[in-house]
């Protein structure tokens, strides 16, 4: 019955240890405490697969090895905890943490080249007797460091005591004391003790130690680890119980089925790992697509095209296109500002239909362009980014096409700032500006209104604002003129309503400007409702309610003109 106990806690610790050091070093790279975690983890499921086969085979004494491994971990799990320690705190005890490395150090090379730990064959299922030699004096003065430095991190550490994440790392190395102290029992004692209970121990201790470092990959560094960890851990024990049923139905002995479990828990995580890293080369690649470069409003033109030249070249890099395109309105027409494969640059293209709504085929109009996408102003396209044919596979993912959809908005509100600031250096741009069409400047006057617009429901901040007097509102007190204020804006925002009823949604484009202002200011939805209503992205959204804050301001400043 002990061997039996024995023989399945050796098991299973070592297929969970291996799994989660897989899991972990996936999911959690690169960290530097999930590094020291997946170490740790690493050298306890090779401990104790080399315990389990060494009860089955008797073929050499891995003692010392083992006892090596166990070193190994308990001076990456002391890391850990370190790791934790304020940047003062660590300065601070620097000097005991390399003593402790040291000693680990000196017992792992003691024990290799000199064998002084050993586990007669016997007394597999028992707790070692160790002799009194300096090897063996070295290897428990280094668990000992180990396990009072650990202890000693989480005690000096603040917060320890205080959070659930603290006390995952407390309960760990709690285990990791006990079993010491078991050992030391054991030791000292002349009766044999099963040492499944001091294996036991280890293997909860590192057991909890890999859950409070997945723990802290998803609340400190925003991970989804702790969502996918039961979730995988599952898949992975439906896989090993399926090739184990393999082993009893063919009949392969029990003395072979850690190392096959081994392998089985190798391979696959191996091809996780590798997913995982492809999807993180890919995100990397498209991170770098996002990030935009700030291009100063007054850049010329060539500036323009070469900022929007090296933006082209990252997008089809990431979705692997042979040919792109760029194209922005010049002269009331929309022409190719960058291209890569497809048209001459400056040419101008067919007419594209400005119903087109997200990511549509282009093929017909354009060869060898296969899909586009337009962002808007208004109803004025203004921006088109246009892609050939995949390199490599015979069609893009809809994941690729979003990215594309992202893009094309990216690039449409870069153009609609350049565009702005390109009219208002201009001497025209300078007298229409200062003709009496809006009351201030017109930027200020833009950025009262959307403040205006943003306190809608308050009566109280509209009666002190700007806006009162820039409008002409009069009042007995400042509630009155909020009123007033209140219900000129809601006139204005009704004058951008189109005729007839609100259509179902999804919405066509001209009813944009009424729906981002009414439903936000005046029924008060949240953005990101309004942005699902819409099924626009982010940065349209905002370019959009740009847009009609516009219109707003200059509804109200024709009102004030006209004497309405």
């Amino acid at each position: 019955m002990l061997a039996a106990v024995t023989q399945v806690t050796h098991y299973l610790a070592m297929s969970i240890s291996l799994w989660m050091a897989f899991h972990l070093f996936a999911r959690g790279y690169p960290n530097r405490i999930t590094l020291r975690a997946v170490l740790a983890l690493l050298a306890i499921a090779v401990f104790f697969l080399d315990t389990y086969n060494h009860n089955h085979l008797f073929a050499h004494n891995s003692g010392p090895f083992r006892a090596a491994l166990l070193v190994i971990a308990l001076d990456c799990w002391y890391s850990v905890t370190f790791a934790l320690l304020s940047p003062n705190s660590q300065t601070r005890y620097r000097r005991m943490e390399i003593a402790i490395y040291l000693l680990g150090a000196a017992s792992v090379l003691s024990l290799v080249f000199s064998g002084g730990e050993t586990m007669p064959d016997a007394n597999n299922l028992h707790t070692a007797r160790l002799d009194g030699n300096l090897t063996n004096v070295v290897y428990g003065a280094a668990q000992i460091a180990a396990a009072a430095g650990t202890l000693f991190n989480l005690m000096i550490h603040d917060q320890i005591r205080k959070t659930t994440e603290g006390r995952y790392y407390l309960y760990a190395s709690s285990l990791l004391v006990l079993s010491l102290m078991y050992g030391i029992i054991s030791l000292m004692s002349p009766a044999s003790f099963p040492r499944v209970i001091e294996d036991g121990l280890v293997f909860g201790g590192i057991f909890l130690l890999g859950l409070s470092v997945a723990r802290h990959q998803s609340l400190v560094e925003r991970r989804t680890i702790w969502q996918d960890f039961p979730i995988a851990m599952l898949g992975m024990t439906v896989i090993v119980s399926f090739y184990l049923v393999i082993c009893v139905l063919l009949g392969i002995p029990s003395t072979y089925w850690a190392t096959l479990t081994g392998l089985i828990i190798t391979t696959h995580s191996m091809y996780d790992l590798g997913r995982e890293a492809v999807e993180r080369w890919r995100a990397r690649e498209e991170n770098r697509l996002r990030r935009k470069p700030r291009l100063q409003t007054d850049s010329n033109d060539d500036a323009l095209r070469l900022h929007l030249d090296g933006r082209l070249a990252l997008l089809l890099r990431a979705l692997n296109a042979a040919e792109g395109l760029i194209a922005i309105p010049q002269n009331d027409k929309l022409t190719a500002v960058s291209s890569r494969g497809a048209l001459p640059v400056d040419s101008e293209l067919p007419v594209v239909s400005a119903t087109n709504e997200g990511v549509f085929r282009i093929d017909e109009t354009l060869p060898p362009l296969l899909w586009a996408s337009q962002s808007f102003e208004g109803m004025q396209p203004i921006a088109l980014v246009a892609i050939g044919r995949p390199r490599a596979k015979l069609a893009y993912s809809s994941g690729e096409l979003d990215l594309l959809e992202e893009f094309t908005e990216d690039i449409g509100t870069l153009t609609s700032i350049n565009m702005a600031g390109k009219a208002a250096s201009k001497p025209e741009a300078d007298r229409i500006l200062s003709e009496p069409i809006l009351p201030q400047e017109s930027d200020d006057f833009v950025k009262t209104v959307e403040e205006a617009l943003r306190h809608f429901g308050d009566s109280l901040f509209l009666g002190q604002s700007p806006l009162a007097d820039q409008v002409g509102i009069s009042g007995d007190s400042h509630i009155e003129r909020g009123n007033q204020v209140q219900s000129l804006l809601r006139e204005a925002i009704q004058s951008l309503r189109p005729q007839g009823e609100r259509p179902p949604e999804p919405l066509p484009r001209e009813w944009y400007n009424h729906v981002v202002l009414h439903d936000a200011y005046i029924k008060g939805v949240p953005n990101r409702e309004v942005i699902a209503r819409l099924y626009v992205s982010e940065g349209t959204f905002h370019r959009i309610r740009r847009h009609a804050g516009r219109g707003v301001a200059r509804y109200l400043a024709e009102k004030k003109r006209t004497g309405n």
